[in-house]
């Protein structure tokens, strides 16, 4: 699910995508997050939340990946709360669309 555009520095441009929730091996609930360079997907690199880990990263800098990590920071609580409106909008219109019987 596309989440949000931002801007990293000037003219570079970063799609936020939260691609997935999933449990940990300790029972805790994860979010992926991968971020691309609008105009070269080949720049990106995935996260996970809520403990701000850079699982994969190519084409950023350092300094980039600071700046990134500053923007899920600072986003945290909201993307949680997007993500949870969005998983819940899924179902109840899974819901509506099931054959009544």
């Amino acid at each position: 699910m596309l989440y949000a555009t931002f801007i990293l520095k000037d003219g570079v441009y970063l799609n936020v995508y939260v691609t997935k929730e999933y449990e940990d091996r300790d029972g805790g609930i994860n979010l992926a997050i991968r971020i691309e360079q609008k105009e070269h997907e080949d720049n990106f690199c995935e996260w996970r939340l809520p403990d701000m880990t850079c699982l994969k990263s190519f084409g950023f800098s350092e300094d980039d990946l600071f700046g990134i990590e500053k923007y899920l920071t600072v986003n945290e609580s909201i993307i949680w709360d997007d993500w949870r409106e969005q998983k819940n909008a899924m179902v109840i219109h899974y819901k509506h669309a099931e054959p009544k019987r």
